[in-house]
């Protein structure tokens, strides 16, 4: 072959190429037009929240107390506070009360300062304080609120200076079974919303994009100052669970 023939062979062959690389490249840039422009198509939304809310009575209660004693050294201080706890550990066996039921939530011991209006203060004495949980389970509402009332008799009895709470809430058990009830009340309440809004619109709906369930928990019924005298009586209030969803659906 001569120069000049394998010269327009090699000029052939270039164009071709150009020619397929350049179809090619139209065809890729087509299809990825297409398909961006099928991705930018979005679907037409509704947002609502539903909420689902149950009240039920309490089968569980803690009462959160506390033993504060004071004595010249930390040493006799928490050895006079030990005393103090431990009677009223045996208070509360004898009413029923097992002590894994009890649990220490806090100990502390404090110096106590005096402070003179001139000079430099001075430690008197050591504060000890130690701070406890009583749980009791009982199904019967009425029965839950005398034993409370006779944990706190118990309690002051024995030496307990400060009652600083009762919580009254439901078992994991409790819970559990009634949740799914309030879950349903939230899903309902949701699609009552969505349905309503749609209408209103003049819109409507055609399938549900996604579900998310909110925060939920029993709420707990706080007792605050409590009575110490004998014969304490405490009335438990109800306890509310509640469940939340956001439901997302698609209409047209």
């Amino acid at each position: 072959m001569n120069r000049e023939k394998a010269i327009a062979v090699f000029g052939a062959l270039a164009l071709t190429l150009a020619l397929v690389s350049t179809s090619m490249y139209a065809l890729y840039v087509s299809q990825l037009t297409t398909a961006t422009e099928v991705n930018d198509v979005k679907e037409h939304t509704l947002y609502v929240y539903g909420n689902g809310e149950i009240k039920v009575t309490p089968d569980m209660a803690k009462i959160m107390l506390s033993v504060l004693t004071e004595e010249s050294s930390a040493k006799e201080a928490a050895a006079k506070n030990a005393v103090i706890v431990e009677e009223l550990l045996n208070r509360l066996e004898n009413i029923g009360v097992p002590r894994e039921n009890i649990q220490t939530t806090s100990y502390n011991i404090y110096p106590i300062y005096y402070y003179p209006k001139e000079g430099t203060p001075t430690i008197t004495g050591y504060r000890v304080v130690n701070s406890l949980e009583v749980k009791i389970i009982e199904k019967d509402v009425s029965k839950l609120g005398l034993n409370v009332g006779k944990i706190v008799d118990e309690a002051v009895a024995a030496g307990v200076n400060q009652v600083i709470g009762i919580t009254f809430t439901v078992t994991d058990e409790t819970y559990k079974s009634i949740k799914s009830a309030a879950l349903k009340l939230a899903v309902e309440d949701a699609a009552s919303k969505a349905k309503l809004v749609a209408e209103t619109l003049g819109v409507k709906i055609v399938s549900v994009q996604s579900v998310n369930e909110g925060s939920y928990s029993p709420t707990p019924v706080y007792v605050k100052e409590s009575s110490t005298s004998s014969g304490t009586t405490i009335i438990p209030g109800q306890v509310t669970i509640q469940y939340t969803v956001q439901v997302t659906y698609v209409i047209e």
